[in-house]
């Protein structure tokens, strides 16, 4: 006696996958055959228009699980009829699922995507058919890194200052080089000059000497005028601060 033989369910049946995922009917099947016939096309244009490294695909939901309709770029190496991603597979179960633009996505070997994915709706809301843009961010995140070792400061950078303030800058005059020494001087300092006392002046004062600031011509008017003081005044500053620092460390004002 033959053996029965038992029938099974095939994996789609007009048009429904198997697992109860969502039924296209005959006017949704035309229309995401429509949107594919339209879009197909500009597919490659818009990889190319998009490169280095980008890869588009045309996802026509209504073959799952061969979704791919149409694809340009190589960057996942997959072709036409091929299926969705696991991401993909996941959100095209939705019925009502949205667009979703610059998210994480990650290759079997490990390159980092930054997709987007927009769907295409019959007039009732239903998606039939969705375009994908995946673009590989190796190239940029490696210029990231450099760009940031070349812009990252050292150790001496980071505490050279208390103020976090750049250890050099480059002025183009020599005005601006004492403006810009005064002003480091003064904040330092954190008292506005209307308010100082003589301590606070002397203290202005002893910083600049430290600064080289008196190496400039004419740096002690410069800087008796910002104080409110006379030149002499100055002097006498710079005494106190010489008979404070001893005999090898006088200061030297011109």
């Amino acid at each position: 006696m033959a053996a029965k033989t038992r029938r099974t369910r095939p994996a789609e049946v007009e048009g429904t996958p198997a697992g109860g995922e969502m039924k296209f009917t005959l006017s949704q099947r035309a229309h995401s055959a429509r949107v594919v016939e339209i879009v197909a096309p500009i597919v490659p244009v818009l990889a190319s228009a998009l490169q280095p490294r980008t890869e588009v695909v045309l996802h026509d939901l209504t073959r799952m699980p061969n979704t791919i309709a149409a694809i340009a770029g190589t960057i996942t190496g997959r072709k036409v009829g091929g299926p969705p991603t696991d991401l993909g597979l996941r959100t095209f179960r939705s019925e009502y699922p949205q667009d979703m633009v610059n998210y994480r996505t990650e290759t079997a070997e490990g390159l980092v995507l930054r997709s987007s994915s927009m769907f295409f709706r019959t007039s009732s809301g239903t998606p039939v058919a969705c375009l994908c843009v995946n673009s590989d961010l190796h190239d940029l995140q490696r210029a990231k890194e450099i760009l940031e070792a070349l812009t990252a400061f050292g150790e001496q950078a980071h505490h050279g200052t208390a103020d976090g303030a750049p250890l050099e800058t480059f002025p183009a005059t020599v005005d601006d080089l004492a403006d810009g020494i005064i002003r480091q001087a003064i904040e330092a300092v954190g008292v506005p000059t209307h308010l100082m006392k003589k301590s606070h002046k002397v203290e202005v004062v002893r910083d600049l000497d430290q600064r080289g600031f008196f190496a400039i011509r004419e740096a002690v008017d410069v800087i008796a005028q910002r104080l409110n003081v006379s030149r002499y005044t100055i002097y006498n500053y710079l005494n106190e601060i010489s008979a404070s620092q001893g005999p090898e460390q006088s200061a030297t004002a011109g």
